[in-house]
């Protein structure tokens, strides 16, 4: 573990000394403002979508607790998780993406569509998306002889944002979100669909740096815990890089919505990072 993390230091030191950079993109004529650098913050989708004609990958790593102190470097030595995850526009404001998390290996396929997005004229004054997605569990259950069906989870979400000036970004996303299996603990009754909002936010502090959070402040399952993250974003030429904290290390909206154990605010938090690195398909003409 510490050597990833000596790894990602290394290359942000790289990419830092490219800041003449700027970032290539295949369509140059996007919306204007950019409300979010990247299409998803810790681990919630935000109205960013891949262009047409472009890859983005995505690796996103957090350790664990920072309760147990230097014992284990605060959660650096121990209790990793790790999502992978690649989205392609397939079409003018559509794309599709896999990705796959180690905890429980769960891997989740998902699709995003942005119809009407803010423009800087203000003739368009939000941003309005649709995010759909389904995770299906892969790992070995011995107890129990769980079905395909089974394992399979979904979410989705109306996206809405807008940005403030030239700085502030805010976005909503009333979601809905299925578990086709539940454990039940203490014979307490289940709740399998759970209606929630989230809440994403960007402070820009400047023109490569970034503050940013999310959390899930409305949930209709009172059993569960709210979920929290916060992230110091670094733009560099094609790569953004995300820091972060959280709550839990869940990366899947249903998973953070359902499933979050972890109060942030009683210091069960963990240390993260993100890379996001775009590609060009095809070279423009």
């Amino acid at each position: 573990m510490k050597s990833i993390l000596c790894t990602f230091l290394l290359l942000l030191v790289v990419e830092s000394t490219q800041a003449q950079m700027e970032r290539k993109r295949s369509i140059e004529n996007l919306p204007d403002p950019e409300l979010f650098l990247s299409t998803s913050l810790v681990a919630a989708q935000t109205v960013s979508i891949v262009p047409k004609g472009e890859i983005q990958s995505a690796i996103s790593h957090s350790f664990g607790s920072i309760r147990s102190g230097w014992g284990d470097l605060f959660g650096l030595d121990n209790n990793a998780a790790v999502h992978l995850g690649i989205d392609v526009g397939i079409a003018q404001n559509v794309s599709l993406g896999i990705g796959r998390t180690s905890v429980d290996d769960v891997f989740d396929l998902r699709f995003k569509w942005m119809p009407y997005r803010q423009n800087s004229s203000n003739s368009r004054p939000v941003s309005i998306g649709f995010y759909l997605n389904t995770a299906l569990e892969t790992l070995e259950e011995r107890r129990f002889n769980y079905s395909f069906t089974e394992r399979l989870s979904y979410h989705s979400s109306l996206l809405v944002a807008r940005q403030f000036g030239r700085k502030i970004t805010l976005q909503l996303s009333p979601s809905l979100s299925h578990f086709n299996t539940l454990l039940s603990q203490n014979n307490s009754p289940l709740q399998h669909t759970v209606f929630s909002t989230l809440f994403l936010g960007r402070l820009q502090l400047n023109e490569r740096n970034s503050l940013l959070f999310e959390t899930v402040p409305l949930l209709s399952d009172p059993e569960a815990t709210h979920h929290w993250g916060f992230s110091y974003e670094i733009e560099t030429g094609g790569h953004v890089f995300q820091l972060f904290l959280q709550s839990g290390y869940l990366f899947t909206e249903q998973y953070i919505i359902k499933q979050t154990s972890d109060s942030f605010w009683d210091g069960d938090i963990r240390l993260g990072f993100a890379i996001h690195r775009v590609f060009q398909m095809k070279k423009n003409k």
